[in-house]
């Protein structure tokens, strides 16, 4: 039996479903590239659940439980008086595997300190896996924000140089970690690993969580919306501009064409940050709406798949989450993009989407966010036909993580 290690940046399994997204696309195709093998996650709440959706088996990794109990501390092992026994599960893991993959977003500039955060967490498991002469894979990283601090630079050039392969997503971040000055001979760049995804047909097991959830549209079409407070970048005044303007986008979509506006959270993790989750973020702006019993918000926690169920309800969808527009897309969707450039832009362009199908966060102005989805709306055929060319070679590169992973494996 092949076994193989996998270690998010305190990602999967956090209710995140963009990670999720992900997560469950590199898994599926590791299975199927190599039918006998072992995967064993590193989270930070492992447990059944967990191990039965994605067919692998948990175990806790560095993290505390919550981020009360991490405050001043180093990683959960690392502190005097801290058991011990989940850093031997993590040795004796690394050490029985044929790969370790560190996966998620490792690389961004908030790390706490020398032992806590991302980066010093995934460059604390490369020196494990050099240590054990275990090949490292740096899976689907996403160099949407540079690193701007030494510290930062340092350990993702450390992370980098010293695995055996990295893929990322999008070619635009080559360049940007050479020129932090990492060397990329052994960085291939493949695609969102959620173009993988297997979209979901019919609607019936979306009208089934519609139902469970009590909502009942009251027109035959629908908009879906999802719009996350960027908490760690806007104050109180800020985030009441961008709410206050989303619900007027909101109220002017359901006037103007008819429709009823749906709110799909796609993180719902409560043991962080308030606005860690979207669902305070959509209840702010659904309390701004005027046209209140068109607007629903989906309330429950679900699996990726039961939230994917809910876009072949949608006819547009309308995020400044990538993943939300790559879940529209997949179900011949089309949506408006808002956010940054390399976050948010490259993903439209991807889809062959750009132009007025994307509008910078800092450009948040309510006239041409409204000219920009009727244009979408009144063209939803011609950008349907846009999409099902751009979509088929995107999954074909989705699907190479897993499959080059395998080859890694079977050296």
């Amino acid at each position: 039996m092949k076994k193989v290690v996998i270690a998010g940046a305190s990602v999967y399994g956090l209710n995140n479903l963009s990670d999720d997204a992900m997560f469950s696309v590199f898994c599926r195709e590791l299975h199927r590239n190599i039918p006998d093998l072992q995967i064993t996650l590193l989270a930070r709440h492992p447990g059944p659940k967990l191990d039965d959706f994605y067919h692998l088996r948990s175990i806790r990794n560095l993290d505390h439980e919550t981020k009360e109990e991490s405050i001043g501390r180093w990683f959960n092992g690392l502190n005097p008086g801290d058991t011990a026994d989940h850093l031997r599960g993590i040795w004796n893991a690394i050490a029985e595997c044929d790969l370790l993959v560190i996966g998620g977003e490792p690389f961004i500039d908030i790390s706490l300190g020398l032992y806590r955060g991302p980066a010093p967490y995934a460059s604390l498991l490369v020196v494990l896996a050099k240590l054990l002469q275990k090949p490292i894979m740096v899976n689907g990283i996403h160099v949407g924000r540079p690193l701007r601090t030494d510290q930062g630079k340092e350990l993702a050039r450390f992370c980098i140089s010293n695995a055996t392969l990295v893929t990322i997503r999008e070619e635009h971040s080559r360049p940007l970690l050479q020129d932090m000055g990492i060397e990329t001979d052994n960085v291939v760049t493949l695609a969102d690993a959620a173009y993988g995804l297997d979209p979901i047909h019919g609607k019936a097991r979306g009208n089934e969580i519609l139902s469970k959830e009590g909502i009942q549209f009251r027109s035959d079409r629908a908009v879906g919306v999802t719009f996350r407070h960027m908490y760690w970048r806007w104050d109180e005044s800020a985030w009441h501009y961008y709410s206050r303007t989303v619900a007027e986008l909101c109220d002017y979509v359901i006037e103007s064409f008819g429709v009823d506006v749906l709110f799909i959270p796609h993180n719902t993790y409560e043991a962080g940050q308030k606005y860690e989750s979207d669902l305070p973020s959509h209840h702010d702006i659904v309390g701004k709406m005027r046209n209140k019993t068109h607007a629903h918000q989906i309330k429950g926690r679900y699996n990726i798949f039961d939230t994917l169920s809910l876009f072949p309800l949608l006819e547009m969808v309308f995020s400044n989450r990538r993943h939300s527009l790559i879940f529209g897309a997949i179900h011949d969707v089309p949506g408006l993009g808002v956010g940054e450039e390399l976050h948010i832009k490259v993903t439209m362009e991807e889809l062959l989407l750009g132009g007025r199908r994307f509008v910078n966060i800092e450009d948040f102005d309510p006239d041409v966010l409204e000219k920009n989805l009727a244009d979408i709306w009144y063209n939803r055929e011609s950008l349907k036909a846009k999409m099902r060319v751009a979509l088929p070679p995107l999954r074909a590169r989705a699907l190479m993580h897993a499959q080059l992973a395998a080859d890694l494996v079977r050296q």
